[in-house]
């Protein structure tokens, strides 16, 4: 695995992703190679699902922890999957992220 994401910048899903909760976890959709991807942490979908890049990683990861009371040791769970989803296209920079675009 390369590098982990940069905590002081902004993410959100990329255009043409879309994120189902399940049983397990979640389903994520890429509509543009129509590859599926599962997400085994209810946390980590509900947490990937609120990224909309308009704060940065680090004041999310904050927010999320604290207003869930989870452990410091998630923190290092979820930079780690959002630096595995940035990688496989799930999520995008904020600053390239298409303000029209609609995953509807």
């Amino acid at each position: 695995m390369s590098a982990a994401v940069d905590l002081d910048g902004r993410y959100r899903l990329a255009p043409g992703v879309a994120i189902r909760p399940e049983r397990f976890g979640g389903l994520v959709y890429r509509y543009d190679n129509r590859r599926l991807y599962f997400l085994r942490s209810h946390q980590a979908v509900e947490f990937v699902s609120e990224l909309d890049g308009r704060r940065s990683l680090r004041e999310a990861l904050d927010e999320f922890l604290a207003d869930r009371e989870s452990p410091g040791s998630f923190h290092e769970t979820l930079v780690k999957t959002v630096t595995q989803l940035e990688q496989l296209g799930i999520l995008t920079s904020a600053t390239s992220y298409d303000p029209g675009y609609s995953s509807g």
